[in-house]
Formats: structure tokens, C-alpha cells, sequence
């Protein structure tokens, strides 16, 4: 992944002032979503067609004491996409955008006016990200603001949310030289006590485009601790390539899966209501 661009996370910096999430919102020039006061500092309350990225309020107690642990939620940007793979319609694809200074810049982008709303790839993603809206029809994720990046005269600009965190918390940079940032800093958490001071994303799912520094168990940031491609997506990508001579096989996987998922729409109902 040499000259790859990815976004460094320092979570321990983050002050929740979600000021990313509102540039997110004014570059993409996505909506606002009608909401309530569901008893969570978390508005919206999920990720969806018009709301690209969040923060997330996670509350940790510790000696009878509470304390935030925030997380800056959006598409990890997998370099090896459950998405991709499992998308019948291949309305979800890899982007490769080439940048001013030599270095690429990878996403995984979805094509509205192929996706044909099975949701798979909503089933399949190990983060649980893709938003489907039934108003649009289609699936909207982050895209790393491709076009605010690739288009800047000066070499290369920075996505909108990195541009807007005043606390340093989000660097844009080669990916190589943010996962040693989030090495160095996490030693120094260590030295100052931070036992449990790691980063995730070097390695999760064959590396995710979104390097992350925390100070306790994924799961306290709401990210799951061993992410992973469902196994019967991987039999499905096996499968059904070209090369592959078992297509009644792929039709079972298929069968399954779709046995799968529409149990899982049927659990997003509510959502879309609060997108209509």
C-alpha cells in the first residue's frame, strides 16, 4: 500500500466538538436529518444516505468514575472490501484517484444508478456502515472527499474533516507514515501509563484507509475488536469468479445469504423512516 493515502485518528485528541461532522456535511452538501433528543450528546443517530460520518459519545466507568472515549465513525475504507465482493450488481467498486504529488488515493465508492437496494453489502460490512436510503435509492458512504482532494491546484488539499479539527485529532497523509505516527504516539501513551494504547486499522480486514489510535479495547470505542469478512461472503467471492466451475455451489451461498439479509432488512425499517 506504498504511497497510499489514508487518515490518521488520534482518538485520545478528540474533543467531540464534531466539527467534522458538520464540514462533512457542508461539502458534501448532504442535508440535515429531522432528529430527537434520544438521551445521547450522538445526533444523528445512525449513519445514512445524508449523514456520511459521526461521532460517537461511548461512556467508560473505571474506579466508579466516568469518562468519554469518542470515535469518529464514517466508511473505514477497506482495502479489501466485504462490499465489493459481495455487491450482485458491481454498483460498489474500488476507486483509484491519482493525485498531484504522485501518491493514490483508494476508495471504495458505490454507483447509485447501479445499485439495485438488496442491502448485501449493508450484511456483509464488518462495521455495519453502508446507509441505504430509500429515498434516493442507493447506497452513500464517506469518500474520503475524492473530489475536494484530486482537484486542488496545490498538490493536494485534505478531506473537509481534516481541514476542520482544530485539536489535531485527524492528519491526512501516505498511509506508511500515519501508521507511524499512530506507532510513535502510541508508545508515548504507553510510557505515560496508557497500558492498553494501540492502533487499529494497520491491519484489521487487510488494512482499513483509517489508522486509529486508541487507549482501551476496540469494543469500548464501539468498533468490533476482530473484524471480518462474513465467511460466506469470501465463499461467494470464490465462487463466482470467472474461473470458478461450481455455480450450483455459488447458488446456495446465494441462497443463504439472501436468507440472511432479508431478516436484516426487515431490522432497518425503522432507519428508513427516519430518512423519509
Amino acid at each position: 500500500m506504498a504511497n497510499e493515502k489514508a487518515i490518521l485518528v488520534d482518538e485520545t485528541k478528540c474533543t467531540a466538538c464534531r466539527a467534522c461532522q458538520v464540514a462533512c456535511k457542508q461539502w458534501n452538501q448532504n442535508e440535515g436529518v429531522e432528529t430527537i433528543n434520544w438521551g445521547s450528546y450522538e445526533n444523528p443517530p445512525t449513519l445514512g444516505s445524508e449523514t456520511w460520518m459521526r461521532i460517537l459519545f461511548n461512556e467508560k466507568y473505571e474506579n466508579s468514575k466516568m469518562q468519554w472515549l469518542f470515535t469518529k465513525q464514517q466508511c473505514m475504507q477497506c482495502t479489501d472490501a466485504a462490499c465489493v465482493d459481495v455487491c450482485p450488481s458491481n454498483a460498489t467498486t474500488y476507486q483509484e484517484t491519482k493525485l498531484a504529488d504522485g501518491s493514490v488515493l483508494k476508495t471504495v465508492v458505490t454507483d447509485p444508478n447501479k445499485c439495485i437496494g438488496c442491502n448485501y453489502c449493508r450484511v456483509a460490512c464488518p462495521f455495519d456502515v453502508p446507509g441505504y436510503s430509500q429515498k434516493k435509492k442507493g447506497i452513500y458512504r464517506c469518500t474520503m472527499c475524492t473530489d475536494r482532494v484530486a482537484n486542488d491546484v496545490n498538490k493536494y488539499s485534505v478531506p473537509a474533516c481534516v481541514k476542520a479539527c482544530a485539536p489535531g485529532c485527524l492528519v491526512f497523509g501516505d498511509r506508511d507514515e500515519m501508521i507511524a505516527r499512530a506507532e510513535e504516539r502510541v508508545a508515548e501513551l504507553k510510557q505515560g501509563g496508557q497500558a492498553k494504547a494501540r492502533v487499529y486499522g494497520k491491519d484489521e480486514v487487510s488494512g482499513l484507509m483509517y489508522i486509529y489510535v486508541l487507549v482501551d479495547e476496540p469494543e469500548a470505542y464501539g468498533l468490533p475488536n476482530d473484524p471480518s469478512i462474513p465467511l460466506g461472503v469470501k465463499a461467494w467471492k470464490a465462487l463466482t469468479k470467472p474461473w470458478g466451475a461450481f455455480a450450483a455451489g455459488g447458488l446456495v451461498i446465494a441462497l443463504v445469504v439472501n436468507g440472511v439479509i432479508n431478516a436484516r432488512n426487515r431490522g432497518l425499517e425503522e432507519q428508513y423512516k427516519l430518512e423519509e
